[in-house]
């Protein structure tokens, strides 16, 4: 073989392994921003899941539940479209059917469930409209997109 093929050789080899050790890392950055912070000890449980939303009296209500949770939960506040510059006026957040208006919100140990829902005005978001929730607390930050009924 000749030398100038054996370097374009080596050199289509390394620009592959490049290639590939890039797609990787950029695959794995993706995953946890997509996700938010991810603690190594928690599992699916520790994260809520949306139950419903519904649209009753003028307010749409959005249900989160945790179930089940493997590792302690500080539930510190739920955001409404964070990245906004507008504030959500009339809001209410109400933890296993109460309102709470202190933060921390919740505390959960291992084996505990909860349910959360919070209520906000139609006048603030148009029916079809898609808002982002933001679960912020010790072991969670992640987002999800909820549409509007």
């Amino acid at each position: 073989m000749k030398k100038s093929n054996l370097i374009a050789l080596v050199c289509v080899i390394a620009a592959i392994g490049a290639i590939s050790l890039s797609l990787v890392t950029l695959a794995s950055i993706n995953r946890y921003e997509s996700n938010g912070y991810v603690d190594s000890h928690s599992s699916d449980s520790d994260f809520p899941y949306v139950q419903g939303v519904t649209k009753s009296n003028g307010y749409y209500n959005i249900s989160l539940a945790f179930s089940n949770v493997t590792d302690p939960i500080r539930l510190d506040n739920i955001l409404i479209n964070p990245n906004s510059q507008e504030n959500v006026t009339d809001l209410t957040i109400y933890v296993n059917g109460t309102t709470v208006n202190t933060y921390p919100l919740s505390y959960l140990h291992s084996g505990d469930s909860l349910q959360v829902n919070l209520t906000l005005p139609c006048t603030e978001y148009a029916s079809g409209s898609t808002i982002s929730l933001c679960v912020m607390g010790n072991c969670i930050g992640c987002g999800e997109g909820v549409v509007l009924p």
